[in-house]
């Protein structure tokens, strides 16, 4: 679909940049300032290749001035689109699309495509983190994003309190993840957010799915579901970290903002990256065994098996395993159609519960790698 999208060029630069940051902003006059001069700190990078791509989205207030204002000030170049997205394409997904689709036109075939938000900070060695990620053979990268400490204190406590407990289910969700399914591209410890406040992803593989999906709500999530669809190796890197705006007033529906203010209905699920916990130990290990009986090009023989495991046709294991070349592709096709892989969200009035639950399985695959680390381990030899 073609918008009338208006581009203006602030800053000189010369030829393809290698590093392109792709920023949907919609009315961030009071932020956008910031967020440019967190990418205007970076270090370890030549700024003369990086452009940063901001993609104003219906904005009414005056964030294209301030910009403008602040471009000659900025290390980089900067490239600003202006759209009025129609009602039917006016949300976050669409806006990180248009500009990340930018980025790819701009990019050199071998750079790197990052995106951040307008009220994300991203910390001084952003981009050369990713870098770095990048450089060690990933397709991509998910970065750690951290809520602004300062305006979580505004928030009441009953929040906060569940918030605090959703953080910890989360990181041993992850770690219960790592160590069900370690990928060697992906090793604990690592996260598992996929959140478009820190994602990178090389030019060559963006190109390759196509392009960011345009979902309303959960585009950037919808990206890295798309680069594991084709065994994209994708870091959840410690190691890369942005500090995101824990604001209650946020621009884009289903975002944060949202997420915080439901956090006061007890029915409602928390995050939903977060799944029960025998869900979340399930689906690792499924997909951990298929994974190995795919490498080892073993499926078809157990089809039966993990049809009726799965409560799906055989026909329907078969028909998938025909149809895809990635490992990725095929789970996703199984995991969909499976009644017994469906999501079950931890809900607030639940968490408690799961929390413990999701702890003890996380204790016993501790100590199950523990164990199996001193078999492995090199025996001292006591001198006669």
């Amino acid at each position: 679909m073609e918008f009338d999208i208006k581009v203006e060029q602030l800053g000189e630069g010369d030829g393809a940049p290698r590093f392109v940051v792709a920023i949907p902003v919609k009315d961030e006059v009071e932020r956008i300032g910031l967020c440019l001069e967190a990418l205007a700190l970076q270090t370890g990078v030549d700024f003369g290749e990086v452009t940063v791509v901001l993609l104003l989205n219906n904005c009414s207030d005056g964030t294209a001035e301030q910009v403008r204002e602040i471009a000659p000030l900025l290390p980089y170049r900067v490239e600003l689109h202006r759209v009025d997205l129609p009602a039917s394409h006016a949300n976050a997904g669409w806006a990180r699309k248009l500009a990340m689709d930018a980025a790819a036109r701009l990019v050199v075939s071998d750079g790197l495509i990052l995106t951040t938000d307008a009220d994300t900070l991203a910390d001084e060695d952003w981009i050369a983190a990713n870098r770095r990620e990048i450089d060690a053979g990933h397709d991509a990268v998910a970065g750690y994003v951290m809520a602004d400490p300062m305006e979580l204190m505004q928030l009441p406590p009953a929040i906060l309190e569940r918030g605090s407990l959703e953080w910890e289910y989360q990181q041993l969700a992850a770690e219960l993840d790592a160590r069900v399914d370690p990928e060697p591209h992906d090793p604990w410890p690592r996260h598992n957010q996929n959140c478009g406040a820190s994602a990178a992803v090389t030019a060559a593989a963006y190109r390759a799915i196509g392009g960011l999906p345009p979902r309303p709500v959960g585009e950037d999530r919808a990206l890295f579901e798309m680069l594991r669809r084709m065994d994209g190796r994708i870091r959840h890197s410690l190691e890369v970290q942005v500090v995101t705006s824990a604001r209650t007033d946020g621009r884009a529906s289903g975002g944060l903002a949202d997420e915080i203010r439901l956090r006061t209905d007890p029915n409602h699920p928390c995050d939903d990256a977060l799944e029960v916990a025998i869900s979340t130990f399930r689906r690792a290990l499924w997909r951990a065994q298929l994974r190995t009986l795919w490498r080892a090009g073993q499926v078809d023989g157990h089809a039966e098996v993990w049809a009726a495991r799965m409560r799906i046709p055989v026909e329907n294991v078969r028909a998938a395993l025909g149809r895809h070349p990635y490992f990725g592709a095929f789970w996703a096709e199984l995991e969909a159609q499976s009644p017994r892989l469906a999501w079950r969200l931890v809900t607030m009035a639940g968490l408690k519960r799961e929390l413990r639950r999701i702890r003890r399985l996380v204790d016993g695959l501790r100590t199950r790698d523990k164990a199996a680390a001193a078999e492995t381990a090199p025996k001292k030899v006591r001198a006669a």
